[in-house]
């Protein structure tokens, strides 16, 4: 259930039965069967008090009761409680490879409903996803399951974002689009909108499930189609209000390149280094090599491209980069993910040129490991919060 019952009520004032009614719908989300009278003995409540609060999440059509445990048992059968996944839902857009993807989120994290727009790198600009969002957005909507809420809309795109106004500034994807306003969605379904940058949402639902990672400072670095990072102290995810936060993807790493990056400028890292840049001449070689990050994952471990020059050139720079971004965290870890990673000879350089550009005395002080890309990190933590303000609330309201 995407509910850190953890943290829910962390800076908020609760009561006892405020908290009971958490942990009784936490025991009835968990993996044992439920029952009134199984919960009353495990959680060591007044069984009255137990009864109460079922009877009151069920009138919230958060649980439900559904058949005998034991039918054939003499006495007063108990009756197995279940959650109801689909109670209330988030409407979620998000970007895989070149797909932009419109779905409807239940409280587990799965996707019950989708809709895909793809766009080609110079195709889409404002208009086109625009119009391809809304008309995706209006398909889902009239999809809603019977008894299920839609809490709001969460964005979850790659590149520079603006939050508090809600825009997507920069997508190397899509270089013609320009600070996409996601607000005509609010006008248009009266539901509130959050918009966050995706590697910012992987790590934070990564630190929720890693306890050992909230501990100092990580680094979480995306090295594929394009390249950036997030950070996080203490487990609590470090932002910029203009969304650009660890974009080291931009960063000028050759100032006499006549290269210009799909971000408007000249000689960065991600027009020596990024999937995009170096594909034309992986084909020269492979022309078969595809664009799709999780396809090239595969391809590049079958193909062995870490020998060719401009892959060479492009671990050698991002290295450097790399290292060069660490001096200003010496973060205790470096988690990579991405296509390029996966690959062993690429992660040897990787490591190799990393720690040999780091002063001696922190060579040794920062854990360095590949992580595979959670495939519903993103969608987890975007839809994560509308479910624990609303849930809050529900915990909090009582008959």
């Amino acid at each position: 259930m995407l509910v850190s019952f953890e943290t829910i009520f962390s800076g908020h004032a609760v009561s006892a039965l405020d908290r009971d009614k958490a942990k009784v719908f936490q025991a009835v989300c968990g993996d044992g069967p439920a029952t009134r009278k199984r919960l009353a003995k495990h959680m060591g409540m007044r069984p009255t008090t137990v009864s109460r609060l079922v009877n009151e999440l069920i009138d919230d059509g958060l649980i439900e009761e559904t058949r005998p445990v034991d039918p054939t048992r003499q006495g007063r059968p108990e009756i197995l409680l279940e959650p109801k996944t689909n109670r209330f839902l988030v409407l979620m857009i998000h970007v895989v490879s070149h797909d932009i993807r419109c779905a409807l989120v239940d409280m587990e994290g799965a996707v019950i409903r989708e809709q895909v727009a793809k766009f080609e790198r110079t195709e889409a600009d404002n208009d086109k996803i625009a119009a391809a969002v809304t008309a995706r957005v209006n398909r889902l909507t009239e999809e809603i399951p019977d008894g299920s809420t839609v809490l709001g809309i969460g964005v979850a795109v790659p590149g520079i974002i603006d939050p508090e106004r809600r825009r997507w500034i920069y997508s190397a994807r899509w270089p013609r689009m320009s600070a996409f306003s996601f607000d005509a969605l609010t006008e248009r379904t009266g539901l509130p909108i959050r918009v966050d940058r995706n590697l910012n949402l992987e790590l934070r639902t990564r630190l929720m499930r890693r306890t050992e990672e909230r501990k100092g400072g990580v680094l979480f670095i995306h090295w594929g189609y394009g390249i950036g990072s997030a950070y996080a102290w203490n487990g609590t995810v470090i932002e910029s209000s203009v969304g650009s936060f660890g974009e080291f993807g931009h960063w000028t790493v050759d100032s006499l390149s006549d290269q210009r990056c799909h971000c408007g400028e000249i000689g960065c890292l991600e027009t020596v280094a990024s999937l995009w840049s170096l594909l034309p001449e992986i084909r020269n070689v492979f022309p078969e090599a595809p664009t799709d990050e999780f396809a090239f994952e595969a391809f590049l471990r079958d193909k062995k491209l870490a020998a060719l020059p401009a892959v060479e050139k492009a671990v050698d720079t991002f290295a450097l980069a790399l290292a060069n971004l660490n001096k200003a965290f010496y973060a205790e870890r470096i988690v990579l993910t991405g296509p390029f990673v996966a690959e062993s000879k690429i992660l040897e350089q990787l490591e190799r040129v990393f720690r040999s550009r780091l002063p001696e005395y922190a060579r040794d002080k920062c854990r360095m490991y590949v992580a595979q890309r959670g495939a519903t990190d993103v969608i987890q933590g975007c839809s994560m919060p509308f479910f624990e303000d609303k849930m809050r609330n529900v915990f909090r309201s009582h008959r």
